[in-house]
């Protein structure tokens, strides 16, 4: 009986973790290239049941194992945060520094504050106080070195997570900017920068680091020879409607789980007051 208040908790624990991802998931309905994320749970070891002080085992036999007579599940844990890297529906914006990538594989490379590399599918860009070109979450928009063409291809990250290409933020002055469908940053009517955009042999490789953008947890980034589409951005792949119904499903089962444990409590409470009252 402890078991099995143990096993329904364990369930309980779960729903609120499939809970938290759901409205997470919700709460991104408008955000650029946000990307669903759904929780993966593992079954907890199993438990043979056997039979104990077996009498009608034939033939007698003092070393024989008691028969097992079925399996107890443990219960579940959390395994890993799956995220459904499929790419969003294109919505127009006709803004001149929206951009959406062609490449479903494919992120921006970015710079955060302190220097590090990360990547982003958000595609609405801005330029800040001092000219640079930064996404939704205050990211530089990193460009290739002058003279490289991202035709030739290259590692912009190495295997052991070291820069492997140069890259520079993208830092304007001009009356008119624009991103044209080969990545080049038009000012004035002159290309003057390309952006650069990452993409990883496995794309889970890419894990979410928070405020819409990801970080390398291994292999290598590569330099992605993608089209751009100016003008557009990327929807989430999030789909309201089936957010919903999962969570409806999490609210069942939190309250199937929740009555089971109800019920290992009461048979406790029979066992202790009823039971062991009646050997007194």
């Amino acid at each position: 009986m402890i078991r099995g208040i143990y096993t329904a908790s364990a369930g309980m624990l779960c729903e609120t973790i499939r809970q938290d991802i759901i409205a997470n998931n919700l709460a991104n309905v408008d955000t650029s290239g946000f990307k669903t994320d759904m929780a993966v749970f593992k079954e907890l070891p199993t438990m043979d049941i056997k039979r104990v002080n077996e009498s009608n085992v034939y033939p007698p036999n003092p070393f024989r194992k008691s028969p097992t007579i079925g399996q107890l599940g443990t219960g579940s844990v959390l395994d890993e945060v799956y995220t459904n890297f499929a790419p969003g529906k294109m919505q127009h914006t006709g803004n001149s520094l929206d951009v959406a990538i062609d490449n479903k594989n494919a992120f921006f490379v970015v710079e955060s504050a302190n220097g590090d590399l990360k990547y982003s599918r958000d595609g609405i860009l801005t330029l800040d106080a001092d000219g640079f070109l930064t996404n939704m979450s205050g990211d530089y928009v990193m460009a290739l070195a002058d003279g490289t063409n991202p035709a030739d291809g290259g590692l912009i990250v190495n295997a052991e997570g070291e820069r492997a290409l140069e890259l520079q933020r993208i830092q304007v002055a001009g009356d008119k900017v624009e991103i044209d469908t080969q990545g080049r940053v038009v000012v004035d009517g002159e290309g003057q920068f390309v952006l650069a955009a990452g993409v990883a042999a496995d794309r889970k490789a890419f894990r979410k680091e928070g405020a819409n953008k990801f970080t390398r947890a291994y292999g290598e980034v590569a330099l992605s020879d993608t089209g751009f589409r100016p003008g557009y951005v990327e929807k989430p792949n999030v789909s309201v409607i089936e957010q919903m119904v999962k969570m409806i499903e999490v609210s069942r089962a939190y309250e199937a789980n929740s009555k089971s444990v109800q019920a290992h409590d009461s048979l406790i409470d029979k066992a202790v007051n009823t039971v062991g009252a009646s050997r007194r």
